[in-house]
């Protein structure tokens, strides 16, 4: 992965909000909300972008691998070279290797098309390890055919994509949010010590967590639908569409979760 590059705070007004929000402890979910409005003005640039574009059909291309006859096969297609895989860690790097493919193909590297790299590598990985689940013996190409079957389920898809979602919300709110948190932190500072601020960040991830559930929820039955409708071939078009609705009902989310704490 390359390093995530931070600039310096921008002084705009939503940054001022979001600062003040922060320094006059905020409910994490407005905190969440101001960050949205903050990184609004680059949500197009994200949604376009190549890294993120290509994670999105991945993940889609995991999900139809699980429906199919023959997973590796159809992961082959998809540019996953897992025909000899056994283990989580392999499809891991061969997503990694796929993703670099892409954007070095579209000569454009961008700091949210990594951040959607971690996220994929994240969400799929996790999910595998939690199908094959800890064994004594080290598992094979059969036990991972096996998870990634589950992955094609209705169950299995919405946890994939609520997982995705959830990280890569987590990691654009904290791509902003690291700008400023740690000038946060210290005597009569939003946050006395280190401890606190790791609170808020854990808080933090809960939130999007639960925010990406509004994603899990309609992702089971989008696989199955544009899986049986392109006879399992499911085009980057309808991935990409795919994603940016996703991007956009979790800003709603957060937003309306935002305004549901001011009446409170």
């Amino acid at each position: 992965m390359g390093h995530i590059r931070i600039g310096r705070l921008p002084a705009t007004r939503r940054w001022r909000e979001l600062i003040g929000l922060i320094s006059e402890a905020g409910e994490v979910s407005r905190v969440a909300e101001a960050t949205t409005h903050a990184w609004g003005l680059a949500f197009n640039k994200v949604r376009n972008d190549p890294g993120f574009r290509e994670a999105v059909y991945l993940l889609t291309q995991v999900g139809a691998a699980g429906k199919s006859k023959d997973p590796a096969k159809q992961l082959d297609a998809a540019g996953l070279d897992v025909g000899h895989a056994g283990s989580a860690v392999e499809v891991a790097v061969a997503l990694s290797q796929a993703m670099e493919r892409r954007i070095q193909g579209a000569h454009e590297r961008s700091d949210f098309g990594e951040l959607a790299q971690r996220a994929l590598i994240s969400a799929v990985t996790e999910r595998l390890q939690e199908e094959i689940g800890p064994r004594l013996i080290q598992p094979g190409p059969q036990e991972l055919r096996s998870a990634v079957k589950e992955c094609g389920k209705a169950k299995g898809f919405s946890e994939l994509s609520k997982a995705f979602f959830a990280r890569l919300t987590n990691e654009c709110l904290n791509y902003f949010l690291s700008k400023t948190l740690p000038a946060q932190v210290g005597e009569r500072r939003r946050f006395a010590n280190t401890e606190q601020l790791a609170e808020f960040e854990k808080a933090m991830r809960t939130h999007c967590s639960e925010a990406a559930e509004i994603v899990g929820d309609y992702s089971a039955d989008w696989l199955s639908k544009n899986y049986y409708e392109s006879g399992g071939n499911i085009g980057r078009d309808e991935a990409e569409k795919f994603g940016w609705y996703g991007l956009e009902k979790i800003r709603q989310e957060l937003e309306e979760r935002a305004r549901e704490d001011v009446k409170n």
